[in-house]
C-alpha cells in the first residue's frame, strides 16, 4: 500500500526521538525537570511547536 510509505519516513524520524525522550524521563529523580541540552534536536522541535502554538492560540485567551 503506497499510503504506508508516505508516513514511513515520519515514523522513522519520530521513533528515535521518542525513545530518547522516554529514556530521559525514566532516569529522572522525582521532581527534577528533563534537561533538553542533551537532545538539541528535541529542543529545536519543541521550540518550533511553541512558536506554532503561539501563532495559532492568540485568539484563544481566557
Amino acid at each position: 500500500n503506497h499510503q504506508e510509505s508516505t508516513f514511513h519516513p515520519l515514523g522513522n524520524f519520530l521513533n528515535p526521538a521518542l525513545v530518547l525522550l522516554g529514556q530521559g524521563l525514566r532516569k529522572l529523580p522525582s521532581g527534577q525537570k528533563l534537561n533538553f541540552v542533551n537532545h538539541p534536536y528535541l529542543c529545536k522541535g519543541l521550540n518550533e511547536m511553541k512558536i506554532f502554538k503561539k501563532s495559532g492560540a492568540d485568539n484563544n485567551t481566557e
